[in-house]
């Protein structure tokens, strides 16, 4: 399954994207969940992912996950602006 994600940023482009990369392979070998695109707004303050999620509640749990939450924390991720859209194919 497809689901389109924002998240508004408060470090810029270059220090979140650095965090996604870091955890990209546990990404797809823990969470079920790889890029297909991401991306950010000019001004760099909220990003935009299409992504391929094996399921929704894995894809969540991964993302509340305690290490996971503070590492996007720490790259300026807003949490509670999170969105996440699951997309039919």
């Amino acid at each position: 399954m497809k689901a389109y994600v924002s998240v508004n940023i408060t470090k810029g482009w270059d220090t979140w994207n650095e965090m996604a990369e870091e955890l990209n392979h546990e990404m797809v070998s823990v969470g079920g969940m790889q890029f297909i695109y991401k991306g950010c707004e000019m001004d760099e303050k909220k990003i935009h992912l299409i992504m391929e999620v094996e399921s929704m509640e894995k894809s969540k749990e991964w993302l509340t996950r305690p290490d996971i939450l503070e590492k996007r924390i720490e790259a300026g991720a807003v949490i509670e602006s999170t969105v996440i859209i699951p997309l039919k194919d």
